[in-house]
């Protein structure tokens, strides 16, 4: 009876496992920009209506160590964005990490929130970084989760104006790819 018990756990665990192993990876090309108040970033993802789906990346600075309230300018689309300020620390902690090394950079978002599966739709991965104080870049992209598999490029948005792209390149070639569950 316990031997059977344990293989209906084991083979519902699977079950389960297999529902969530659709993925979205989102890729860039991050350099680093040589000078304060600068090389901050967040990656998140957020629904078709713009509602905040989950964090993936925060640079430990600005979000563990609270850098965003020391420095209003770092990411703030994102600290708005995922309620920073209500976050508990270990929340905080299960999405921040040290500023990233230079160069290509992949994460995976497995397609959930709260631990749930998100339902099929569109969603939007969001790339912020600062370029230096208040001038920083939004990357954003549109990105399809359902039964095929998809890919995108995200557009890059220059902040206050088109003009911070001359201080210097932060992030770029932000894209996405959705690969849905094996059948």
């Amino acid at each position: 009876m316990l031997k059977r018990l344990l293989l209906s756990a084991a083979l519902l665990a699977l079950a389960g496992a297999a529902v969530w192993a659709q993925t979205v990876t989102i890729s860039y090309t991050l350099s680093r920009i040589p000078r304060i108040a600068s090389n901050q970033l967040a990656v998140w993802i957020e629904d078709a209506d713009g509602r905040f789906v989950r964090t993936l990346f925060a640079t430990d600075f600005m979000a563990r160590r609270q850098g965003f309230r020391k420095r209003p300018q770092a990411c703030p689309e994102w600290v708005k964005a995922a309620g920073l300020s209500r976050l508990s620390s270990a929340e905080i902690d299960a999405v921040s990490g040290a500023t990233q090394k230079p160069g290509s950079i992949s994460l995976v978002w497995d397609c959930t929130a709260s631990g749930k599966p998100v339902p099929a739709g569109v969603y939007f991965y969001k790339v912020e970084g600062n370029i230096f104080w208040e001038k920083r870049v939004l990357w954003t992209g549109r990105i399809e989760v359902g039964a095929s598999a998809s890919e995108s490029s995200a557009t890059a948005q220059y902040l206050p104006d088109s003009s911070v792209a001359k201080e210097g390149t932060l992030v770029e070639g932000v894209t996405a790819r959705f690969r849905p569950a094996p059948r």
